[in-house]
């Protein structure tokens, strides 16, 4: 079976030569979920297959086998109603964490690497953020925004405990190596 999942499509974002280079900058540090095939992959790389850019394949790397997780079952991936923005969208420079705010539906814009640590420590068990085909947004036609969703580990239940922590070990190393370097 192929894995549509792998192809994304960019017809209704506007700019979407931005929005490729802003996807692009997170090939090292979020993981991608596949749920038609089931597996995430922590090593791959982004491609446009066509000359506008309207559709990318994000590619496994076919030499990194141990950074495929198989058997990743839908349920285990939730979203967030997390937002990663360019800091163009709020006059700053950098990335930033963003959510509607439960009290007045305004958006709230945190530095991302300050926002998944207010994340992370308000959840009892690891923030595993991850990406899925369909993630990557445009705000107001103009900027590229990604939404983020998490595993959960605790519904991994066909794997070891020693496949569990392999697995978040490995989602949580790319996120930290990128947030050390921003």
């Amino acid at each position: 079976m192929a894995n549509y999942q792998l192809i994304w499509n960019l017809h209704g974002i506007h700019y979407k030569d931005k929005a490729v280079n802003f996807l692009q900058r997170f090939e090292d540090s979020l993981c991608v979920f596949s749920g038609a095939v089931s597996q995430v992959y922590a090593n791959y790389n982004i491609w446009p297959i066509t000359a506008d850019n309207s559709k990318l394949l994000v590619l496994p790397n076919p030499n990194a086998h141990h950074d495929i997780f198989q058997s990743i079952d839908s349920d285990a991936v939730v979203s967030t109603g997390l937002y990663i923005l360019p800091g163009e969208v709020v006059g700053k420079k950098g990335l930033f964490l963003s959510h509607k705010s439960r009290l007045n539906g305004k958006l709230k814009v945190t530095p991302l690497a300050q926002g998944l640590e207010k994340v992370a420590a308000k959840t009892d068990t690891p923030f595993l953020p991850v990406i899925t085909n369909k993630d990557l947004k445009e705000l107001n036609r103009k900027s590229p925004i990604l939404h983020l969703h998490r595993l959960l580990p605790e519904r991994l239940e066909s794997h070891s405990q020693f496949d569990v922590r392999t697995i978040c070990g490995t989602i949580e190393e790319k996120m930290h190596k990128y947030l050390a370097c921003a």
